[in-house]
Order: C-alpha cells, then sequence, then structure tokens
C-alpha cells in the first residue's frame, strides 16, 4: 500500500495518481519487495532540489523533494522517468537496508557524505540494470566530487557501478583506494 503527502499539490505540477502509477510499476519490477509493503512517500514541493532519502524503515517513509520527481526538461511538473529512477533507487537502498548480510548503517547515516554518494553509485548501477534510464555521467562525477578525479576512483566507481551483491563494508572499502 502506497500513500503520498501531501495529497495534493500547488505549487507543481504533480497528481497522486501519477505517482501511485509509477511507484506501483516500480514495485512490480524490484524483485526482494515484499508484497503488500506499506510505504509512505513525504513530497516536499517546496524544495526543487532531488534530495531523497529513507526516513524510517518501520513504517517505510520516503522522503522526496519534488526535483527527484519532476520533468528534467520542464521544471514542475512531473517526470515519469525521474520518478521512476528515484523511487527505484529508493526501493533498493530499502532492500539493502533490511538485509542483515549487507550490514548497512542506521536510518539517517551514512554521515559522510562520501559514503553515500559510494552507496549511490552501487544503488544506481543495480537501478539501471533493472532497465531504467540512469544517467551514469551525473553519478560518475558526483562521485569523482568526493572521492577525487584519478584514475583509482573511477576504477572503484566502475567496481561500484557493475556490482551486484555488495555489503556495506565492501563498498567503504573500496573507497580508501581512491584517496
Amino acid at each position: 500500500m502506497i500513500t503520498i503527502s501531501p495529497t495534493s499539490f500547488t505549487k507543481v505540477e504533480f497528481t497522486t495518481e501519477e505517482i501511485l502509477g509509477v511507484a506501483a510499476e516500480v514495485m512490480g519490477r524490484i524483485d526482494g519487495i515484499p508484497d503488500g509493503l506499506a510505504v509512505e512517500l513525504v513530497i516536499d514541493e517546496d524544495q526543487p532540489t532531488t534530495r531523497m532519502a529513507i526516513s524510517s524503515l518501520a513504517p517505510l517513509v520516503f522522503a522526496l523533494d519534488s526535483g527527484a520527481l519532476e520533468d528534467t526538461r520542464h521544471p514542475r511538473h512531473f517526470g515519469v522517468e525521474m520518478a521512476s529512477v528515484s523511487l527505484a533507487s529508493l526501493f533498493v537502498e530499502y532492500l539493502d537496508r533490511v538485509d542483515e548480510a549487507f550490514g548497512a548503517p542506521e536510518v539517517g547515516e551514512p554521515s559522510d557524505f562520501a559514503d553515500k554518494i559510494a552507496w549511490s553509485a552501487y544503488t544506481h548501477g543495480r537501478v539501471q540494470r533493472l532497465g531504467y534510464r540512469v544517467h551514469k555521467p551525473k553519478h560518475l562525477y558526483n562521485f569523482r566530487n568526493r572521492h577525487g578525479f584519478s584514475d583509482a576512483a573511477d576504477r572503484a566507481f566502475e567496481a561500484l557501478w557493475s556490482a551486484t551483491n555488495l555489503t556495506w563494508a565492501e563498498i567503504l572499502a573500496l573507497c580508501p583506494e581512491t584517496d
């Protein structure tokens, strides 16, 4: 069951029906999402940035700025492509967080932005392999900004992007090589 807060929008051209449709499609496409999983999408329409995070696991709450759901060519309008990638990345992160073998940090962590960017590279690589159109150069640039513009950083990024079954410790282990 998916719920959305707020239930209507005044600053962006979104409808709850559009968002629910994309969220349901994404949930159906990702293996491991439990049937009947309840998730609340809390959308801040005052923020045009693309920030998004899991703010709670029990109940499952995704906090998204409206920019994470926008059509990049038409600001303030809903974008199926952007919303799909944003929601898919949050669901993939959710699966990591509930997998004890992954060993995820607590919700609200990691506090080190470089570590979060490394996890994002790993997450978005998997989202791309699910068939979503992820802009890989954007993620490489973000990774380089936190881990250096070097051959070592590029190798670490490619290892994260192409990986399928890393743990949190393995993600962290890849990053010191970039310093």
